[in-house]
């Protein structure tokens, strides 16, 4: 699970925008009330997702450290079980904290959604929309929700069967198809982290375009 996630390093450089004014990179709206309601609530959903990517940075590298350890001590002759069963326990206390940030996050989002979509704007004559522009940004911060929901719940799939693949304490009488589905699901959580990536670069892409209808 190593160089598991671009949004990891991208949520950086998302933040930027955080420091800037009213004027410098929020639409202009009808009036001072919607651009500061938009500034805050995009403010909040940013700082749910820094802090949460934080968290997951480390779950990543810890959960993608401990796989390399499970695959290098399943096919010794005398595994250290004592070390794979003190792993996966961490895994879990980890994904369980993922869980938590992931519920911010998910609230983050739906206030940013309840706080500027009945927010009206004036410049369409402009040839463009920013509420059609701030509904998408809307719609990708969604998505990128549901992907780091999906990757944690693949992550809980891998550390099951990864359980149960060594839990008989004999590898005389391990169940090959625990193993496969753990690795699996390790891939999987690989996918939802890199369609996670494309989601962070499509929110930045859109917080840009808001910024040039100034």
């Amino acid at each position: 699970m190593t160089g598991i996630s671009r949004a990891l390093v991208l949520v950086f450089a998302f933040l930027l925008f955080l420091t800037c004014t009213a004027g410098c990179t929020f639409p202009r709206v009808q009036d001072t009330h919607n651009t500061t309601a938009v500034i805050k609530s995009y403010n909040a959903w940013a700082s749910s997702q820094g802090n949460f990517s934080h968290e997951t940075e480390g779950t990543v590298s810890v959960i993608g450290r401990h796989i390399q350890e499970y695959n290098a001590e399943i096919v010794k002759e005398r595994p250290d079980y004592s070390l794979l069963h003190a792993n996966l326990v961490q895994d879990r206390q980890l994904i369980d904290t993922w869980r938590t940030r992931l519920n911010s996050l998910s609230a983050a989002t739906g206030q940013f959604e309840q706080e500027t979509s009945t927010l009206v704007f004036d410049n369409a004559s402009a040839g463009h929309t920013t509420g059609r522009t701030l509904a998408q940004l809307t719609q990708h911060m969604k998505i990128y929700t549901v992907n780091m929901g999906n990757a944690q719940q693949h992550l809980i799939e891998y550390v099951e069967n990864a359980e149960a693949y060594i839990g008989p304490g004999d590898p005389d009488y391990w169940d090959e198809t625990y193993r496969q589905n753990a690795m699996l699901a390790k891939d999987d959580a690989l996918k939802a982290l890199t369609d996670s990536d494309t989601e962070l670069e499509a929110i930045h892409a859109q917080a840009l375009q808001l910024e040039s209808y100034q």
